[in-house]
């Protein structure tokens, strides 16, 4: 018996049902049929293994960058009230507004252009600092003392501003990780307003430090909801094709520009078809589903984390 009133709920919940299988389930499953007859031989190609292995790389690099930029302020956004906290909860959420050709061309603008001042202001001091060298050496003592000094922090900023980004593995995880730490950021800030604070507060109380009080009660609530916020910013480091095709259309590895899995599926529908490009799509999504099934069995996380 279906009471009046469950009757819209259970016609928005068949509605719903109907697009989840039209828009989700069934691409997936016409891609896995179509192209798991033909996975073996998408898997034989060795340059189609490479753009996987690069793009595995890569998609890890920028989980750990997630992780590392992400969790501190994920902390700072769930258990602080600030001035300007709006306009940083905005920054954060701008990756998910912004064309990911825009992120390409501002990932370029700012690290592989005359616009660097990053880069321009490292140079200068570089330059300051190999001027200062050359004056100390008119003092014996004092220059066979500094002069080591000055020459390794000569060597750094030189080492650093001849990094490149063009083309590299370097300015692929820049790319992917602006895209992609949003999403670590927001699952481990929902977790972190999950824990009571009174805990936090009464071991700060008995003496503990704010890092001590992180390690020992917050972490072990939030270390599942982490792992999935690293999964999930993995894969859309997997996914991610627009920037790239900016940034870094191959990426040279292993004295080799080898595609990213994406870019060369695309390269593979634009140069020999869809059909071509199906197998190697049905590769790459079995590959990325085992991936995120067996991540999140072996960690036994659930949604929500």
């Amino acid at each position: 018996m279906v009471y009046a009133g469950e009757l819209p709920l259970r016609v928005a919940l068949a509605v719903s049902i109907l697009i989840l299988l039209l828009l989700i389930v069934y691409p997936i499953v016409l891609l896995i049929t179509l192209g798991s007859a033909q996975l073996a031989s998408a898997l034989s190609v060795g340059s189609f293994i490479e753009a996987i292995e690069v793009t595995v790389i890569m998609s890890t690099l920028s989980a750990l960058v997630a992780i590392v930029m992400g969790t501190p302020l994920a902390y700072l956004l769930a258990r602080y009230e600030f001035r300007f906290k709006q306009i940083l909860d905005s920054i954060i959420d701008i990756p998910i507004m912004v064309p990911h050709i825009i992120v390409g061309i501002m990932i370029v603008l700012a690290f592989a252009s005359r616009y660097n001042i990053i880069f321009n202001t490292l140079n200068l001091v570089a330059h300051k600092l190999m001027l200062v060298d050359a004056a100390l050496s008119r003092y014996g003592l004092l220059h066979a003392l500094l002069s080591p000094v000055v020459n390794a922090l000569v060597n750094l900023l030189t080492g650093i501003t001849g990094i490149r980004f063009v083309n590299t593995l370097w300015g692929a995880v820049a790319a992917v990780a602006f895209l992609s730490s949003t999403y670590y950021i927001r699952v481990v800030e929902a977790a972190i307003s999950m824990v009571n604070p009174e805990m936090e507060i009464v071991a700060r109380t008995l003496g503990a430090s704010p890092s001590r009080v992180f390690v020992s009660i917050t972490l072990p609530k939030v270390w599942k909801a982490m792992a999935n916020g690293a999964l999930l910013s993995w894969a859309r480091s997997v996914s991610e094709a627009g920037a790239l095709f900016i940034v870094a259309y191959s990426i040279y590895f292993n004295g080799n520009y080898i595609y990213p899995a994406s870019v060369y599926i695309y390269e593979s529908y634009v140069g020999v078809g869809l059909a071509n490009a199906v197998k190697y799509s049905a590769a790459l999504l079995i590959i990325v589903l085992i991936i995120f099934v067996a991540y999140r069995v072996a960690l036994g996380i659930r949604r929500g984390g």
